[in-house]
């Protein structure tokens, strides 16, 4: 029968070590210790052995006599016995402070119990000491161990961290330096180990007896219940890992059986808990099963948390618990609060965030780009839990005939788990695997009167990533223009699509198909969408060290002459993130327009940022552009405009010829044809709006967007274009300062309603949502509903620091203010005047933005 009592292997493995002469072995030393070994013994041990003698592999059974007499002669021990001999006489001659029954067997206990922490340990995906406590889990075992239920359970998917959490649990509770319950018991078993036994006939209570050496037919319970006073503590029994992989479901099954007699049994002895760790598939097949007795939940403590539908009761990281990881890997604080909340959300699963910390191989530099990172993060999860897999070819089939059931997404993102089966008993291993590893996810909405069970893929973006593949498959492995037209033709504009482009872009790129990449810009695709694709192809250069010249090879000189950008680097690029990239483009540019938008977007960004000494910079450089090219039908030129903005920012002043030019716009614009703006009409009107807002003439703010969206109606109906929103916005804050809340609030709405039907990632640079966040602020204010104002304000003003938007944080900070002062809070407008003076020392500007703080 196998021995789980593992009391003298901690003790051989530390002679081991000290004989091969390391303190701690790593893995790709234990093909060394093999030959060591061999040396001095003459016998093979593997290297695959000592891995699970030193828990770097599982343990799927006992260590044989053969792999213990060697090890033990390998220690200059005669054999196995009289390692054990001689560790018994060391231990018999220390004196024993406490030699009662029940700390006989917490001893027998501890030393099982770290050895499978070791193992546990150094099987762990990142470094352990940089995983940190869950503190759900740690509520979850402290609020079970303190109530009269028999057993709990930590379900969830693989990779989410359940091992991981038991450790922490363990140690916080009974191993650690400090342990919460030092007078327990605690046996923490892998699943594996428990798992051998049973099936083999193995009856826990019966263990348990024998541990304690009672005999003449006493029992180990009813022994302690009957001399509580021999009792210190709780009993608690953990079993790590219950996996249907690792055996059959018939097996698992009987496994769960004798399990769930034991549970049972403890009814009369409430100090003995069993806590377990199983993978949700697995509670799904088995264990879900037995909900329907009453018996079940008088036993089982599932916490608040369960979702019956998903079979998951154990919530992803929070956002602290990621950051804390973050930091633990030594990434800048400052680089860490400036993710986006989209790519925090990403990282909360578990296994992303520990391939994101592999892959993060310089985490001190400046900024990690989220949107490579994340790409490869899930290339890397789908080849570990896919491609590398035994049943892999079941698997795409599997998946491939989920995506014809989904029409890739157009007929839903669920289908009846039936239909995707088919009875064909073939897929059953994959399919469970599929569900094992997150890849899929079922979701039980059966009924008494109806079994429905539904399939969907655990990630939208997992369903982008396998369509994208679909297409290159269905087309010869390469990209090309029939490929690119029928996912155009396929999906309308959406995100779906821009990801399905940006999958099959990354694929182009790393196969290095340059003819494969240029066919993405020939598309008629939306401004929005080659914006992205553009911004992905100049990242994954600039992350490859030498992206000028791979860049030059697949867009040779001329291109951009033929093609030029400008008319796509919308209003998204006005992040600071984008500056590198940006600058890129600088350098790729052809066309005096291309180079004019680019330093248009830069001159703006400097601005928001109240950054005198870049916007003078990009002044000059505007300047020569606008020198070289003709005025056309514009009135003023862009240089003009933000010379202008400069000037009265810089100095205080404003030049009166060039305002009265500027104010008699209406009289020179020239609208003959409906066209898009020009690169230097779109500047002028941006610009127009700033200068309007800092002198704070709001009349003439609302006068302008007014007439321009009657001059030019065709803008009305890009429902997406960044520069409409923005105006929109911009027309909203007139409204509000004229005192005419009702087109305030519609437009607001409406704005409002277009930022949520989008996924965050679409209007990547959030200036956008800052703008609206501020807009509803005041209109909430105006209503006197101060928590809906103080709430927008605030996630306006968070926004309005990570885009390092300085003019945006002012015009929120005054906001602040004045709902501060009608709730009589004088500490939180003290504090935000405070930040109003921070904002104007920390800039060379001297104009004080009279317009963004009045009352």
């Amino acid at each position: 029968m196998i021995d789980l009592s593992y009391d003298f292997i901690i003790t051989l493995q530390s002679e081991v070590l000290r004989q091969f002469g390391v303190e701690n072995l790593q893995p790709n030393q234990c093909k060394q210790l093999t030959q060591a070994i061999m040396n001095h013994t003459g016998k093979l041990v593997s290297e695959t052995t000592l891995k699970r003698v030193f828990g770097f592999a599982v343990t799927q059974h006992s260590f044989s006599r053969y792999t213990l007499n060697s090890l033990a002669q390998y220690c200059r021990f005669r054999d196995w016995d009289d390692f054990q001999a001689q560790y018994y006489k060391k231990q018999f001659r220390q004196p024993v402070q406490d030699d009662s029954k029940w700390e006989d067997v917490r001893r027998k206990a501890s030393a099982i119990s770290h050895y499978t922490i070791l193992t546990l340990r150094n099987r762990c995906g990142m470094p352990f000491e940089k995983t940190i406590p869950r503190q759900y889990c740690l509520h979850h075992i402290e609020k079970f161990l303190e109530s009269k239920y028999s057993a709990t359970v930590l379900i969830a998917p693989a990779g989410w961290g359940k091992s991981i959490s038991l450790i922490h649990a363990a140690e916080h509770n009974w191993f650690g330096r400090n342990p919460a319950s030092p007078q327990d018991i605690c046996w923490f078993i892998n699943a594996h180990a428990a798992g051998s036994l049973l099936l083999k006939g193995f009856n826990l209570s019966s263990w348990l007896d024998n541990q304690l050496n009672l005999g003449n037919g006493e029992n180990f319970r009813e022994y302690f219940s009957a001399h509580p006073e021999e009792r210190s503590g709780r009993l608690i029994l953990i079993i790590d890992g219950f996996d249907e992989i690792a055996m059959s479901a018939d097996k698992l099954k009987l496994l769960y059986n004798k399990l769930e007699d034991f549970i049972y049994s403890n009814d009369l002895h409430p100090w003995v808990k069993v806590i377990l760790s199983i993978r949700s598939s697995t509670w799904g097949e088995v264990f879900h099963q037995t909900q329907q007795y009453p018996a079940f939940r008088k036993f089982w403590y599932l916490g608040p948390e369960m979702d019956e539908e998903t079979n998951v009761n154990m919530p992803a990281l929070t956002e602290q618990e990621v950051k804390s990881v973050l930091y633990n890997f030594e990434f800048d604080p400052a680089t860490v609060r400036l993710f986006s909340d989209h790519f925090i959300q990403r990282l909360r699963h578990p296994y992303y965030l520990q391939l994101f910390c592999q892959l993060s191989n310089t985490p001190d530099q400046a900024f990690v780009d989220e949107n490579l990172s994340l790409f490869e993060i899930i290339s890397r999860f789908v080849q570990h839990r896919v491609f590398q897999s035994p049943a892999n070819s079941f698997k795409m089939q599997l998946i491939e005939k989920l995506l014809g059931l989904l029409d890739m997404g157009r007929a839903g993102l669920y289908t009846d788990k039936s239909s995707l089966l088919n009875q064909n008993a073939d897929y059953f291993p994959a399919y469970k695997e599929l569900l094992a590893d997150n890849i899929l996810v079922e979701e039980n909405l059966s009924q008494e009167i109806m079994f429905n069970v539904k399939v969907r893929f655990a990630h939208n973006f997992l369903l982008e990533y396998f369509t994208a593949m679909h297409y290159v498959n269905h087309h010869g492995q390469t990209v090309s223009a029939p490929l690119l037209e029928q996912v155009l033709a396929g999906f309308p504009q959406s995100p779906f699509r821009i990801a399905v482009f940006k999958w099959l872009l990354r694929y182009a790129i790393t196969r290095s198909l340059a003819d494969g990449i240029r066919e993405f810009f020939r598309l008629p695709l939306a401004t929005s969408e080659k914006a992205h694709l553009l911004e992905y192809v100049v990242l994954h250069y600039q992350q490859e060290g030498t992206h000028q010249e791979q860049l030059s090879t697949i867009f040779p000189p001329g291109y951009f002459r033929k093609n030029p950008f400008g008319q796509f680097i919308a209003d998204d690029f006005m992040h600071f993130k984008k500056r590198k990239v940006l600058n890129t483009l600088l350098n790729m540019a052809e066309s005096a327009d291309d180079k004019l938008k680019i330093r248009c977007n830069l001159f703006v960004m400097a601005l928001m940022q109240l950054d005198a000494e870049q916007c003078e910079i990009e002044l000059t450089n505007i300047r020569k552009l606008c020198a070289g090219e003709p005025a056309g039908d514009m009135w003023i030129t862009p240089y003009e405009a933000f010379l202008f903005i400069y000037e009265y920012l810089k100095f205080g002043q404003t030049n009166a010829e060039m305002r009265e030019k500027l104010y008699h716009y209406a009289s020179c614009w020239n609208f003959k044809h409906q066209k898009s703006f020009t690169t230097g009409e779109e500047a002028v009107y941006r610009a127009l709006c700033f200068i309007f807002l800092l002198l704070g003439d709001y009349h003439q703010l609302l006068l302008f967007t007014s007439r321009l969206f009657e001059q030019h109606p065709s803008i009305l109906f890009n429902r997406t274009d960044p520069f409409r929103l923005m105006t929109l916005c911009w027309k909203a804050q007139a409204h509000l300062s004229t005192g005419d809340i009702q087109p305030a609030r519609r437009i607001s709405c409406h704005v409002d309603s277009v930022l949520k039907h989008y996924p965050a990632e679409f209007y990547n640079g959030k200036h956008l949502e800052t703008l609206q966040k501020i807009v509803a602020a005041q209109i909430h204010l105006h209503d006197q509903e101060f928590n809906k104002a103080i709430r927008a304000a605030e996630s306006a003003m968070e926004m309005a620091h990570k885009l390092d938007f300085k003019i945006f944080a002012l015009l929120n900070y005054s906001i602040l203010d004045r709902i501060y002062h009608h709730l009589k809070m004088d500490k939180q407008k003290k504090d935000a005047q405070q930040k109003m003076i921070v904002i104007r020392q920390s800039t060379t500007f001297i104009q004080t933005l009279p317009g963004l703080v009045e009352h």
